[in-house]
């Protein structure tokens, strides 16, 4: 049931992903790309643990379960870059210096330097919730595949990345509904963020997985209107 669920939550990423290239042809500011960048991998991750399972223990699981960590280290990040342009794009005084565009730069760079470094001195384990298979970077108890699992192996690589982005989000958010009457980017956050917050042990993580099309569907469209996009009206 988890393995099918997953498959259909990359469904909803790849339709986000489709939208927003759409969207990229015809208003193609670097908000709009950077918010996009991330969805290139998110349905990636999302299938590769729909197929845990039946592909089960080996070389080519290793490689997508390599390939979705990897998406998350190297691309997440330039949606840290796109709320600052995004911010620019509002019009909003201290965002018009190229420092302030800067430091969202410093950031997100540093995210994507200091996970790869750790993800280089971790290993893969295998990781087991219902019917999903996968690997992660460390053993708990919960997502123990055997008996004989060595609990507490290896390390978790805390999202950092992605709680600073949640936080920015909804700051940007809020000032845009203040300033702009913009609701949507502080509406997706917020509707995002408790399913982050559902603990993973009960769940495997997949409210956090249907809570990532929200907040970067709310950032793409956002980025999108600020650019220009409005959307039909019937």
């Amino acid at each position: 049931m988890y393995s099918i669920s997953y498959f259909f939550i990359a469904i909803v990423d790849m339709a986000l992903l489709i939208w927003a290239l759409n969207i990229c042809k015809k208003f193609p500011t670097p908000a709009v790309i950077l918010s996009t960048v991330p969805l290139s991998l998110l349905w990636f991750d999302n299938i590769t643990v729909s197929l845990g399972s039946t592909l089960g223990d080996g070389q080519p699981l290793l490689a997508l379960n390599f390939v979705r960590f990897m998406g998350h280290y190297v691309l997440l990040p330039a949606t840290i870059i796109a709320i600052g342009s995004m911010a620019r794009l509002a019009n909003f005084k201290i965002a018009q210096s190229k420092w302030f565009i800067g430091a969202f730069c410093v950031v997100a760079t540093y995210f994507s330097i200091h996970d790869l470094y750790l993800f280089s001195q971790a290993s893969f384990y295998p990781s087991c919730f219902a019917d999903t298979f996968r690997y992660t970077t460390h053993i708990a108890e919960y997502t123990a595949c055997s008996a004989d699992a060595d609990i507490g192996a290896g390390f978790k690589i805390m999202p950092w990345p992605a709680m600073t982005l949640s936080i920015m989000t909804l700051i940007l958010g809020a000032f845009l509904w203040w300033r702009r009457g913009w609701k949507w980017l502080f509406i997706g956050a917020a509707g995002a963020l408790p399913l982050f917050a559902i603990p993973y042990p009960g769940t495997g993580g997949i409210y956090g997985n249907v809570g990532e099309p929200i907040i970067c569907g709310a950032i793409v469209v956002t980025a999108a209107w600020l650019s220009g996009w409005r959307p039909t009206k019937s």
